[in-house]
């Protein structure tokens, strides 16, 4: 059971790379439109002269450097944030009484087969975040070293790094969003509780 909840963590994020292939193949298409004028398929393919000198230039220039301390910096944040996010998560939410019991009802009513681990929401989190921070290293290292190449695919292979990347953060800030919004939930719960608690006399338990 644990290795079918675990592949059920990676299959949910199985669309990143596919994704970001795609939106890779279309930043291709609009540097080759930017930076010259191809009249047939055939253009995308076989570049005209002079063309990629224009585009790594450019990439050079303006790029390399600003993907390298950017994504690098994000990394780390992302390191340095990662313990405090998960520790406060599961301190708040996931050990409460409260979100077990719900659990617990959930289990009972879908069975185990199909439902979730009690602590399955904070291990994608997690595990996304880590994805997202390795990503971010790996875009960063790749501009001073794929990068460093002056052809195409080289080029495309760092923004396609850039682009997994993205989509990892993107992924991460929804996930962080909605166990907030779990978090925030539960903690509206309790305060309700406790204002009907002062309102009756009766202490909370």
């Amino acid at each position: 059971m644990s290795s079918q909840k675990k592949l059920r963590i990676n299959l949910k994020e199985r669309w990143v790379i596919p994704t970001a292939f795609v939106i890779t193949i279309v930043l291709y298409v609009a540097v080759v439109l930017l930076a010259t004028r191809p009249t047939s398929l055939a253009d995308f393919i076989w570049l005209s002269p002079g063309t990629t000198r224009r585009i790594y230039e450019f990439y050079a220039s303006n790029l390399r450097g600003s993907f390298f301390t950017g994504f690098l910096a994000l990394g780390g944040f992302l390191m340095s944030a990662k313990t405090f996010i998960i520790v406060n998560m599961k301190k708040e939410v996931y050990d409460s009484a409260a979100y077990e019991e719900k659990w617990l009802d959930g289990l009972m009513l879908n069975g185990a087969a199909k439902y979730d681990t009690l602590f399955y929401p904070l291990r994608r989190l997690s595990n996304i975040i880590f994805y997202t921070i390795a990503f971010c290293f790996i875009a960063s290292i790749a501009q001073l070293t794929i990068g460093l190449f002056k052809n195409i695919p080289a080029v495309m292979i760092c923004f396609f790094l850039v682009v997994v990347a993205v989509c990892f953060l993107m992924l991460s800030l929804f996930l962080i969003k909605k166990n907030l919004g779990t978090m925030f939930d539960h903690l509206d719960e309790k305060s309700l509780k406790k204002m009907e608690a002062d309102r009756n006399g009766t202490p909370l338990k």
